[in-house]
């Protein structure tokens, strides 16, 4: 007897299916985002969240048209992914473990492209998918873990820079007494807000620029978190030096709009420097110019 072909759905069923997996993945996800968003991103160190969640969107949003077919695929290892990710969102949402809670998303998102578009539509979405790690709000606890040393470098950094150049600067652990006047190097100045929306920004922007070589993305990559750190110094830098001339008032007026001149600094370091890469890899490739020999009568 003659197996029956496989019956492909109809656009119009693909479309309804689709339909009803986003429609479900927004009833299991937009709490957790509503509540993330209300606990952590109102505050300065989860403020490049909600850009990134866009840039995520973003990205899903351009394969629209690429991700319309439905295929068939292998159920086990979409299952496998959806059932693990489950496992672990369902009791860290009783418990409003947030960290978990976002990071569980990528193995169920995972799980439901395996499922529904095969492992082509997992080529063409594994990057934004990954990117939901950049939303995950690190706990308190290890965020202290982190911020500290971070202020360390910074304040031991500035406090160095600015002796080399004849400032009266002095530091007590995280605490800068330059002339009159005494700064806290807080959370907000430790530069870890910009070394991860730089992160972010950068991983996107290697994987949509398509630069060739190996080495350049490697090398655009290492250095993400340099240029971060080093934007982070020049802010800092500057904030000292403004109240240094300017007292406190004028400090405090530059440190309210500091953060998006970090940020300007973080994304043009990045690029200039990507920028470099290519002027030096345009040099390399360039041929060597042959001088003719000269000939004595």
């Amino acid at each position: 007897m003659q197996a029956s072909p496989a019956i492909a759905p109809t656009p119009a069923s693909a479309r309804w299916r689709g339909a009803v997996v986003i429609a479900g993945l927004a009833l299991l996800f937009v709490p957790t985002y509503v509540d993330v968003y209300r606990v952590f991103w109102r505050l300065e160190r989860g403020a490049q969240a909600p850009i990134i969640l866009a840039i995520i969107l973003w990205l899903v949003w351009r394969q629209r048209a690429a991700l319309q077919e439905v295929l068939d695929a292998p159920a086990v290892p979409g299952t496998a992914l959806l059932l693990a990710g489950l496992l672990l969102y369902i009791p860290a949402r009783s418990q409003s473990i947030y960290l978990v809670e976002v990071l569980a998303q990528i193995p169920i998102l995972l799980g439901v492209v395996w499922l529904f578009l095969g492992k082509a539509g997992l080529r063409r979405l594994w990057f934004p998918i990954a990117l939901i790690v950049f939303l995950a709000p690190i706990p308190g606890s290890l965020m202290d873990q982190i911020l500290l040393p971070l202020k360390g470098w910074v304040s031991a950094t500035v406090d160095t820079t600015l002796h080399l150049f004849g400032f009266p600067i002095a530091r007590d652990g995280v605490v800068l007494t330059i002339g009159a006047y005494s700064l806290l190097i807080a959370d907000a100045c430790s530069g870890l807000n910009s070394m991860v929306a730089l992160s972010g920004i950068g991983l996107l922007y290697v994987h949509l620029a398509g630069h060739g070589g190996r080495a350049h993305n490697f090398a655009l990559l290492l250095s993400i978190l340099p240029i971060a750190f080093l934007a982070n110094i020049i802010r800092v830098i500057l904030l000292v030096l403004i109240t240094y001339y300017g007292g406190e008032g004028s400090g405090r007026s530059f440190h309210d709009h500091a953060g998006l001149l970090e940020v300007a600094l973080a994304f043009g370091g990045f690029f200039a420097f990507d920028h470099l890469l290519m002027l030096i890899a345009r040099a390399l490739r360039a041929p060597v110019p042959l001088v003719a020999a000269s000939h004595s009568p």
